[in-house]
C-alpha cells in the first residue's frame, strides 16, 4: 500500500509535482497521475511521472504513488497520508509509445555499467554553483553542455564503457586561454 501523490508533493531530487487531474482532488488538491509533470530542482527542468498504479485509474491515467519515478530518475514523496490499494491483479496494461521510450531510456541509464558526475569546489570548499560547463567524452567525441547545480555538481554521465570525460567550467579568467572559444 502506497500513499498517493498530489500537486505540491516532493521528489528525492528536491522537485515539486506541478500538474494533476483537473477533475479529481483530495482535500481540494489535484491528484497526480502517470504523465503529470514535475519541476525537478536538481535537473533544472520539467520532467514526467513515468509510473503509477495500473489498478487505480483517474481520468484515463494510473494514479501516482509514493515511490513512483519521474523521467529524470527521481522518486515521488507523498505529502499527505491517504493511501490507495486494490485487491485485484492486472494482466496487462497498454502503454503509450512515448512513455515506453521514456521508461526504456531511464532503464538504460540506471543499468549502465559506468556513471559519474563532477563537483567543482574553490580552495575554501565553496561550490562553483550555476556555472556553465562543457563536458566531452574523449572516446566518442560526444559533447554535453550544462550548468552546475547549487552544490557545484554537473549532470551525471552514463556509459557501458570506461570512458574518459573532460569537463571545463566557463570561468572569466579562462577567457583567451582557448576554453569556451
Amino acid at each position: 500500500m502506497a500513499a498517493y501523490i498530489t500537486v505540491g508533493a516532493k521528489t528525492t531530487h528536491g522537485g515539486t509535482v506541478i500538474t494533476g487531474s483537473p477533475h479529481t482532488t483530495h482535500n481540494g488538491v489535484q491528484v497526480a497521475r502517470k504523465g503529470d509533470k514535475v519541476m525537478c530542482k536538481k535537473c533544472k527542468k520539467v520532467t514526467t511521472i513515468l509510473t503509477g498504479d495500473p489498478t487505480f485509474v483517474i481520468d484515463g491515467s494510473p494514479i501516482a504513488r509514493g515511490g513512483d519515478v519521474t523521467s529524470c530518475g527521481a522518486k515521488l514523496i507523498a505529502i499527505q497520508q491517504s493511501f490507495c490499494e486494490s485487491d485485484f491483479e492486472v494482466i496487462g496494461v497498454e502503454q503509450a509509445e512515448s512513455m515506453k521510450k521514456s521508461a526504456q531510456d531511464y532503464a538504460n541509464k540506471v543499468m549502465s555499467r559506468y556513471n559519474t558526475a563532477f563537483q567543482f569546489l574553490a580552495d575554501d570548499d565553496t561550490p562553483y554553483a550555476n556555472f556553465n560547463y562543457i563536458a566531452k567524452n574523449k572516446q566518442t567525441g560526444e559533447t554535453y553542455q550544462g550548468i552546475t547545480d547549487e552544490d557545484g555538481w554537473t549532470e551525471r554521465f552514463y556509459s557501458d564503457n570506461d570512458d574518459e570525460i573532460e569537463v571545463m567550467l566557463d570561468l572569466e579568467w579562462q577567457k583567451g586561454l582557448g576554453a569556451f572559444e
